[in-house]
């Protein structure tokens, strides 16, 4: 807990997203993901492969966006860096780890956004009483991937009054007006897990208009004893290959 409390003090960010909790989350990310590595190692691979089965049914590739890049444990960055032109990783904050990692790169550039279009504002003492229209940095992409993003955008700004579904909602529909292809992984069931039995649930995208995912697999994001000493926490995650023409492809 020491070592992680002085990262979090040392680690550059902006001061917004500091203040808010994002760098101490992106560092308890990666401890748990030291954690679990094999039981997140499925879920990883699903989301590179489905992105990269995407990038290849595109005619042109100049540029790929990615929201939601994090630690770039589920983005295939060689692989696009080969296929495009550019490859933009977009995220509130880039950790050092990643901008060492990228640094290889010569076509990979890196934007700190805040793609919830409200931390500065709470940061500031500001009560959110609407969530404002959604803003894709670099969505003239030939191909747009929001990557586990949708639902996490109001995790942490949840709990500071935002209203969690109004900002999915809003990621949706901006991603739905972008003209290139748009690829879009996100959990569609939370699920705890006792003795092999589901006893509690819920589906943070259930009000939202969504066409039949073109995949869907499961993510065993903390097996016992990681949250609960009995129960596990999965997740059910949901692929869509083209949101803007509501594909419902065979899942790659």
């Amino acid at each position: 807990m020491l070592a992680e409390w002085l990262r979090h003090l040392t680690t550059p960010a902006p001061r917004a997203a500091k203040k808010l909790g994002y760098v101490r989350e992106l560092i308890a990310i990666e401890a748990r993901h030291q954690r679990c590595r094999n039981a997140w190692a499925p879920h990883l691979e699903r989301s590179r492969r489905f992105v990269l089965d995407a990038a290849d049914g595109l005619e042109r590739r100049r540029k790929v966006t990615l929201l939601g890049s994090g630690l770039l444990l589920d983005v295939p960055l060689a692989e696009l860096a080969e296929k495009f032109t550019e490859v933009v990783l977009i995220d509130i904050v880039q950790m050092p780890a990643v901008r060492r990692q990228v640094s290889g790169f010569t076509n990979v550039r890196l934007v700190e956004d805040d793609l919830a279009g409200v931390v500065d504002d709470l940061a500031a003492g500001q009560r959110i009483e609407q969530v404002p229209s959604a803003n894709i940095p670099d969505g003239d992409a030939d191909l747009v991937v929001s990557l586990n993003l949708v639902t996490q955008l109001g995790v942490m700004l949840a709990r500071r009054g935002v209203d969690a579904a109004a900002l999915a909602a809003a990621h949706l529909a901006a991603l739905r007006q972008l003209a290139g292809r748009v690829v879009m992984i996100a959990e569609t069931e939370r699920q705890w897990i006792e003795g092999g039995e589901v006893v509690e649930s819920d589906r943070p995208l259930e009000t939202l208009d969504l066409p039949e995912p073109d995949a869907t697999w499961a993510w065993n994001l903390a097996p016992a004893p990681e949250i609960d000493p009995r129960r596990d926490r999965r997740f059910t995650i949901a692929a869509y290959a083209d949101l803007s023409r509501n594909s419902t492809r065979a899942a790659p």
